[in-house]
């Protein structure tokens, strides 16, 4: 805990501009290295042949799948159209896995990055599993969190088809009383068309929206892979009409070389501001944990910097929760003078 709240110099204003996250698989495997809270492993994508076993094996075998990565197989197989009932197993089980995934008792790098972030604010993952929903709800006590959306479905997320509630499977609405639904789980396809479900295509219309309001932009762990192409068009055009575009700020976390995420994200970079980091610890989130952007456009308006107030180095989630709590009630202050 580098500063004392009292000495940050980083008052809260009244209304900042969003800070939009983008979360892809490396997010989820960097924040649960050692595995979930039962050392399960956290997938990437081609990962998931080794959680399938022989039933993958076996499918690629009969199906004569060309000899490539696991996303562009099954794809290839999805559209031969001969197999499908071996095709609602593997999506059977892969949707079982993770949703045996369980966040541990300490904190975790997810905890942080709700809690690093504001109502205003707003989490677009790719990501199927539960860890990230889990954790907002863990720490929903805690202080205003941000709005989270899940781009690609996800295995714990539920809402109504009516109203926009961030729920779970079995819960129910609070404005109309109907159980949740899941949206749907949009496994790999060469062709992705996010319209196709009315609950992905809200949460696609949400985070848009708050693109287009966006200061700063994080992308954590996702590599806009070809089979996204859309997706990362989309994401483009929310983006360059950002009110403060010419001087609007990207961040990259991921552990690929500096050179190459440029060059992947160099239509979202506006004249070189940005930042690629190799960890989460080096982000505005964890150095200025629901200030970042007052943070930010301190620097590029004003030209002034500002001590860092994280990394929190809580060893428990409770003193976790505690000294964000303290950040929490700083708002509250601020937003009635």
């Amino acid at each position: 805990m580098n500063a004392e709240i009292e000495q940050l110099g980083l008052k809260p204003w009244n209304s900042p501009q969003p800070h939009v996250v983008i979360l892809g698989a490396g997010a989820s495997k960097a924040a649960f290295l050692n595995g979930d809270g039962n050392s399960k492993l956290l997938p990437l994508m081609n990962d998931l042949p080794i959680i399938l076993g022989d039933d993958w094996k076996r499918l690629v075998k009969d199906s004569h799948a060309p000899d490539e990565d696991f996303e562009s197989q099954f794809s290839w197989i999805k559209a031969n159209g001969n197999f499908k009932e071996q095709l609602s197993l593997i999506e059977f089980t892969i949707g079982r896995y993770f949703q045996s995934l369980e966040l541990p008792q300490q904190p975790t790098i997810y905890d942080h990055l709700v809690l690093g972030l504001r109502r205003q604010d707003v989490i677009a993952s790719f990501n199927w599993d539960p860890l990230l929903l889990m954790a907002h709800k863990r720490n929903r006590n805690v202080g205003t969190l941000p709005d989270i959306r899940f781009l690609h479905g996800c295995v714990s997320f539920a809402t109504c088809v009516d109203h926009d509630v961030l729920g779970s499977p079995a819960e129910y609405c609070p404005q109309c009383g109907k159980t949740l639904v899941g949206g749907k789980m949009l496994f790999p396809d060469g062709q992705k068309d996010y319209a196709e479900d009315a609950v992905i295509q809200r949460d696609w219309n949400e985070v848009g929206k708050k693109l287009s309001e966006a200061f700063h932009l994080t992308i954590f762990g996702y590599a806009g892979p070809a089979s996204d192409f859309k997706a990362k068009e989309l994401l483009l055009q929310s983006w360059v009409k950002a009110p403060l575009r010419d001087l609007s700020h990207v961040e990259i976390i991921n552990t690929e070389d500096s050179a190459k995420s440029r060059e992947r994200w160099a239509k979202f970079i506006p004249y070189q501001h940005d930042m690629v980091l190799s960890t989460f610890w080096e982000s505005s989130i964890a150095k200025f944990p629901r200030r970042t952007a007052e943070w930010k456009l301190q620097a590029s308006i004003n030209g002034m910097q500002s001590d860092e107030i994280g990394p929190c180095e809580a060893a428990s989630l409770t003193e976790l929760q505690a000294w964000y709590s303290r950040l929490a009630r700083e708002e509250i202050k601020q937003l009635k003078h």
